[in-house]
């Protein structure tokens, strides 16, 4: 029987689809899949609803010791096949050999969710799994059990199918979920107006929890309604999302074994405030640069902030926030956390203040990264005039030593960048309105790039264009204008 996509899950049509497609494969074996992806975006709504229809096991695993655990999984177990005690497993060989066992008679799907929480007081378990799905093992014959193990510990799931790990080249489905990009999210949120729609993507992103249970299912769709939003929802120290960030640092295990969080907490306060570079992120911390290195990797394996390289220079990577709601906490929750905690603070007038810093440090920044991220997703090939290798930020240097930031520069798969066609560059401004100013400012920066960008197509993200300009785009086949309505359904 094929599964029913439920009407209350926005988005998730392709994940969907590859689980089915895993747990009815036919194989005649047990089979192995791995399921990740950031903390609140929807895996165990996902994997239990899919679980629930096939009548699938799904265990969440608790954090705990491996006695507890083993108890935890021998309660459910047992309810879900009905036997009359829970089951006493005394390892985690007899538990894995028991869930396998589930599949004897048919296609079974079996989650273990949190799967990391399991790997604290178990590391050998991708190993017990391994051999109890290995090509002499008794149960490879005597049952078709759909082993999906999921998790949101990013610096553990990443690593379970590379290198040595046990389980590399086992699993039959490596499934990442991301958060929603911005279209989505609007459908999600269920916003009409499309200024406010972005407005509340750049505070909660793609995230499904933030715009559900951690608010309260309140989504603002007004101007007046956004502010009132941003005062009760999200800079309440009562709110859940004010605390979020403390939450996700202390979760996955590379950053919360950290003997000095504080720095941590500044590389990504640095981040958010627009220090891109190591170098500005070094100045910025005030340590250096090779005791800030293995900080920031930690903070790149987490996915907490994301490394994207310089599509025109060699070894110049920027950093960035992953997440649109760390912007928004290190620019503006953080650093104002003392005065909104007052006993008689006045929450919609420290807003009133912030809101400058909101529209520079978190709306104009989450513009760029989304008009980075429809030019590398959505765009098609007629509006960039070729395929899509590399998309990033880039500086570009004058000869008179001025520099120019470039928000999107897409250039084509050669592998050194300074042999890379420009195929495109692109200026994003969401603050302020798009005139022949900015189209003058590119046209300069694709002569300073010289030959290799002679073709390239100049892109002009906003939220408003002059009407010159759009009327200059008409007459032009090298302007691609790309506005909000774009932005949101073009391509």
């Amino acid at each position: 029987m094929p599964l029913h996509y439920p009407a209350v899950m926005v988005g998730r049509e392709r994940e969907w689809a590859r689980i089915e497609e895993f747990i009815t494969s036919g194989e005649p074996n047990p089979t192995l899949a791995i399921v990740w992806g950031r903390r609140r975006i929807g895996k165990s709504f996902l994997l239990e609803t899919v679980a629930t229809q096939r009548r699938g096991f799904y265990y969440s695993a608790i954090r705990g010791s491996s006695g507890e655990s083993l108890r935890d999984l021998g309660a459910r177990l047992a309810a879900f096949t009905g036997a009359v005690a829970p089951f006493a497993f005394e390892d985690w060989d007899t538990a894995v050999h028991a869930l396998l066992a589930l599949g004897r008679d048919s296609e079974t799907m079996v989650v273990l969710d949190e799967y990391p929480y399991l790997l604290e007081h178990t590391p050998a378990l991708d190993t017990i799994i391994q051999r109890a799905l290995g090509s002499r093992a008794t149960t490879r014959t005597q049952t078709r059990t759909r082993l999906i193990l999921c998790g949101s510990a990013m610096s553990v799931m990443s690593k379970i199918l590379i290198g040595t790990a046990p389980l590399r080249g086992r699993a039959g489905l490596n499934l990442r979920i991301a958060p929603f990009d911005v279209p989505t999210a609007r459908t999600l949120h269920g916003i009409a107006d499309l200024r406010i729609a972005f407005r509340t993507y750049a505070v909660i992103g793609g995230v499904a929890a933030y715009a559900r249970e951690m608010v309260a299912n309140d989504i603002p769709c007004t101007a007046a309604a956004f502010d009132s939003w941003i005062c009760h929802r999200i800079l309440s120290p009562s709110a859940p999302l004010f605390s979020e960030m403390e939450l996700l640092l202390s979760e996955d295990p590379a950053t919360s074994k950290a003997r000095k969080l504080n720095i941590y907490h500044a590389v990504l306060a640095g981040v958010a405030s627009g220090n891109h570079a190591h170098q500005a992120l070094t100045n910025y911390v005030k340590i250096s640069g090779a005791s800030l290195t293995p900080v920031i990797d930690s903070l790149v394996s987490t996915e907490l902030i994301v490394k994207v390289e310089d599509p025109l220079r060699d070894n110049r990577p920027t950093y960035h926030p992953a997440d649109p709601l760390l912007r928004f906490h290190y620019a503006v929750t953080r650093k104002n956390s003392a005065r909104l905690a007052g006993h008689d603070a006045d929450t919609r007038a420290i807003w009133a203040q912030l809101v400058p810093t909101f529209e520079s440090q978190v709306l104009g920044p989450c513009f760029e990264a989304a008009a980075r991220a429809w030019t590398l997703g959505v765009a098609s090939r007629t509006t960039i005039g070729a395929e899509v290798a590399h998309v990033g930020p880039s500086i570009l240097t004058f000869t008179d030593g001025t520099e120019q930031q470039l928000d999107v520069v897409v250039t084509n798969a050669a592998h050194s960048p300074g042999r890379r066609s420009v195929h495109a560059i692109g200026e994003a401004k969401v603050g302020e309105r798009i005139t022949m100013r900015h189209v003058r400012r590119l046209e300069a920066a694709r002569s300073a790039i010289g030959s290799r960008a002679a073709t390239a197509k100049l892109l002009c993200f906003g939220s408003r264009m002059a009407p010159e300009v759009r009327a200059e785009a008409t007459r032009r086949s090298d302007l691609e204008l790309v506005d909000l309505e774009r932005l949101y359904s073009g391509s």
